[in-house]
């Protein structure tokens, strides 16, 4: 961003050292100094108002960062806790590692995937008995090791133990890539 401030509509040179020098000179220059004031509060609070900052979150609003180097940083885990079937949202805005235990049949769905770029939700979850069947919207592609319960439906059965699972999506969650990252029977 360019600044708006001009120095050099002040005249340095005013006022004439030994002439007598008219009081116009002055009032022009204190007028510009007072604009070039004005206009510096303006872009010092743009500055402030739309910077990256330390101590609070800052919203890139699906603007893109290029060149960043990132060491030893994390995800945000958002825990779902322990549902006992019906339907839960994995809700993007939520963070992209996602925790739930579910006790019964459940069904899923997605909010808020990105429309600009690439999406992605793991999910690790844990079946409790009880829970035989999870069912996804029908959007959803299955990769190679997600099969449905029977074998070709949206409605899958887990088994008991412990799976990653990992949903993607490039336009904005009208279709979801799922596929299983681990599991663990017990």
């Amino acid at each position: 961003m360019a600044s708006s401030i001009v120095p050099g509509n002040i005249d340095g040179t005013y006022p004439k050292a030994g002439q007598d020098n008219s009081s116009q000179g002055f009032r022009d220059n204190f007028t510009e100094i007072k604009n070039n004031f004005t206009t510096a509060a303006s872009e010092i609070t743009a500055l402030q108002t739309n910077k990256a900052s330390l101590n609070q979150s800052s919203d890139f609003a699906n603007n893109e960062v290029i060149k960043a180097k990132f060491k030893n940083t994390s995800a945000t885990v958002y825990a779902h806790g322990t549902v006992g079937g019906g339907t839960i949202t994995l809700n993007h805005a939520s963070g992209h590692y996602q925790t739930l235990t579910i006790t019964a049949d459940t069904t899923f769905t997605f909010l808020n995937f990105p429309s600009v770029g690439m999406g992605r939700i793991i999910l690790d979850l844990t079946v409790s008995p009880g829970a035989t069947t999870m069912t996804f919207p029908t959007a959803l592609l299955k990769a190679d090791n997600v099969h449905g319960a029977d074998g070709t439906s949206d409605a899958i059965a887990p088994g008991l133990g412990r799976a990653l699972y990992e949903f993607m999506s490039t336009d904005g969650g009208t279709t979801v890539l799922m596929h299983q990252l681990g599991k663990q029977y017990v």
